[in-house]
């Protein structure tokens, strides 16, 4: 048989029954917990962007062009604001009337020449030229709005610019700012006997209120969402007191409060629902559905009011002789914090978070609203106001400078 013709066997493998398994390994350790920081990486991601994207939406108000020129300028100037760099701030002196107040940590002048403001350190950050013969000012902390009062004329400013200058129809009578922005003019009418005129965070007028009685003081709460208007009015031969509460872009008052035989002196709000009143009569504190949460007679001649985030301060004159003062301070909620007598002059007040200062002719005294402690530091007789910048720590102003004072916390 030839080898062409020889049959030819194949050898062919069998699979086996079992297939065979490679034997998969298990993760180790550090390679589970880089698995897992890796899924916490990407839904904290995920939560970033969606947070992004909704801050964007509900505040764009924080994108705008002036909210980032005043990031940066903060961001270059950080050094000034910088707590332990403290100096005596040395202003442009005008002759004639002015007014001054504390503003981002830092204060601001504002005389008969225009406005100024300096930063912690003395550094002046503004100065805007504008011709005022009764300048005055409110401030928020973002915000400064100055006024020549009985005049048109009102600037709105940041630490480091004008950024609106506007004129009213009417003379200008008071003013008041929100850390939202929104701020509010009382003005004369030839309609009513006064107005009050609601502005927006972009210098907009959005309403105006036609006021059948005189306004005294005017408020607008943090979150720019309500509007406190005080009033004077008369009726059958007798004053009388009206706070009104309007909602932002109601034409109606949400609360309208009657107190008789009361002249009003000044309202703030210390939170977005609670308020301060004074009248002649009584220091009140109340929330925005008309409850009075506190109520203290004011027996005596005001000398001084500061209503604010802490609560309100009033310092009045109970005998004129002995120069004689009642001191009361009562916190957001209406509770007592301090009611007490000083004997001496008092030219100024401050309410801060746990204390209180006075200005006396030489002096600038702390009170502890927890305990009582009284602390005194000399000050010059020509100082004419202080204000808070810290914990502690107060300017104390002069004609043409403001110098820092620091108290030991107790």
């Amino acid at each position: 048989m030839t080898p062409e013709k020889r049959p030819t066997t194949a050898l062919v493998p069998l699979e086996s029954d079992r297939k065979s398994v490679a034997p998969v390994a298990k993760s180790a350790y550090w390679g589970r917990v880089a698995a897992s920081y890796t899924v916490i990486w990407r839904v904290l991601l995920i939560a970033l962007l969606l947070f992004a994207v909704l801050f964007m939406l509900l505040f764009s108000r924080a994108f705008t062009y002036d909210s980032l020129f005043c990031f940066f300028k903060d961001i270059k100037t950080v050094s000034a604001f910088v707590p332990s760099d403290y100096e005596t701030v040395y202003t442009t002196y005008e002759e004639g009337d002015g007014t001054s107040l504390s503003y981002r940590g830092g204060i601001a002048f504002i005389n008969r020449g225009g406005i100024e403001v300096y930063s912690p350190d003395g550094k002046r950050l503004l100065a805007v030229n504008r011709e005022m013969e009764n300048p005055r000012a409110v401030a928020s902390r973002k915000y400064l709005v100055a006024y020549d009062n009985g005049s048109n004329g009102f600037s709105v400013t940041n630490s480091y610019a004008e950024l609106f200058r506007g004129e009213t129809e009417f003379p200008i009578l008071g003013a008041t700012v929100s850390d939202s922005g929104h701020f509010a003019l009382i003005t004369a009418s030839d309609k009513a006997l006064s107005e009050v005129l609601l502005y927006d965070n972009n210098f907009n007028l959005i309403q105006r209120f036609q006021r059948s009685c005189a306004t005294v003081g005017v408020s607008v709460s943090e979150n720019g969402k309500r509007i406190a208007m005080l009033e004077v009015g008369a009726e059958q031969g007798g004053a009388f007191t009206r706070l009104e509460i309007f909602e932002l872009g109601e034409k109606n008052a949400a609360l309208s409060v009657r107190f008789d035989g009361e002249f009003p002196l000044a309202v703030g709000f210390t939170s977005n629902k609670n308020l301060a009143l004074l009248t002649d009569g009584a220091l009140r504190c109340c929330n925005i559905e008309g409850k009075v949460l506190a109520s203290v007679p004011t027996v005596g001649v005001p000398i001084a009011v500061d209503i604010n985030e802490n609560g309100v301060l009033l310092v009045l004159e109970t005998d004129g002789f002995s120069a004689a003062h009642r001191v009361i301070a009562l916190d957001k909620k209406g509770d007592t914090v301090c009611d007490e007598i000083f004997e001496g002059e008092v030219r100024s007040a401050a309410l801060g978070d746990g204390e209180l200062f006075l200005l006396s002719r030489e002096s600038a005294v702390r009170i502890s609203t927890d305990t009582g402690k009284r602390t005194a530091l000399p000050t010059g007789s020509e100082a004419i106001g202080l204000y808070i910048v810290d914990d502690g720590k107060l300017r104390v102003v002069y004609p043409a400078k403001a110098e820092f004072l620091s108290f030991e916390r107790s």
